[in-house]
C-alpha cells in the first residue's frame, strides 16, 4: 500500500485504524501544522497524520510521521521527529518499513510497521504543552468543525470524565 502521493499523505485511515491502544479514532487528519505559529524547519512544519482518539471520556492526540522508503530509520531521525511532536501530541509514533535495533530502543516513541501494518512498539504519553495541544485542538474545532464536545487542555476534565469513573458525589 503507497501513503504518499506527490508529497501527500494518502491512505491514512489505514495505520490510524491499526492503532487501536488509545481507544477509538474519532477524528484524523493529514498534512497539519503541529505548531501554533509558522515553523520554517523542515521536520516541524507539516504532520503526516493527526489523529484523534477517544478513550472512555478522554480525547488523545495522536501524531504519526510516515517514512515510507525502504531505508532503514535511524535514532537520529527518530529522535527529531519526536522532538518536534512531543510538544503538541500526547503520543507520537514513527511509521516505517525498517528500523534499526537502536531505534527501537527508544523511550517514549512509538514505532509503526508499514509492511505488517501494526504497531510493534507503543508510544509513551509525552505530556504535551498545553498550549500548543489546545491551540492544535481549536483548529481542528474551527476548520474541520468536529469534536466539539472535546476539550482542548489535555489536563482538564470533563464532568462526564468524572462520572465514568466513578469519582461523581452524589
Amino acid at each position: 500500500m503507497k501513503f504518499s502521493n506527490n508529497g501527500t499523505t494518502i491512505n491514512s485511515a489505514e495505520i490510524v485504524n491499526s492503532i487501536d491502544n488509545h481507544g477509538d479514532p474519532v477524528f484524523h487528519t493529514s498534512e497539519m501544522h503541529l505548531m501554533p505559529f509558522l515553523c520554517r524547519k523542515e521536520t516541524c512544519n507539516l504532520a503526516d497524520i493527526i489523529a484523534v482518539y477517544k478513550k472512555s471520556e478522554r480525547f488523545y492526540v495522536v501524531g504519526i510521521e510516515i517514512k515510507e522508503w525502504s531505508a532503514t530509520i535511524y535514532p537520529k531521525i527518530a529522535m527529531e521527529y519526536l522532538e518536534t511532536y512531543r510538544k503538541t501530541c500526547e503520543y507520537f509514533y514513527l511509521a516505517a518499513k525498517r528500523f534499526s535495533k537502536k531505534t527501537l530502543e527508544l523511550e517514549d516513541i512509538g514505532l509503526f510497521d508499514l509492511t505488517r501494518m501494526q504497531v510493534i512498539k507503543s508510544s509513551a504519553y509525552l505530556s504535551p504543552d498545553s498550549g500548543f495541544r489546545a491551540h492544535l485542538m481549536k483548529r481542528i474545532k474551527k476548520y474541520f468543525n468536529a469534536l466539539t464536545g472535546a476539550v482542548d487542555d489535555p489536563f482538564q476534565r470533563t464532568l462526564l470524565e468524572f462520572q465514568a469513573s466513578g469519582i461523581s458525589k452524589d
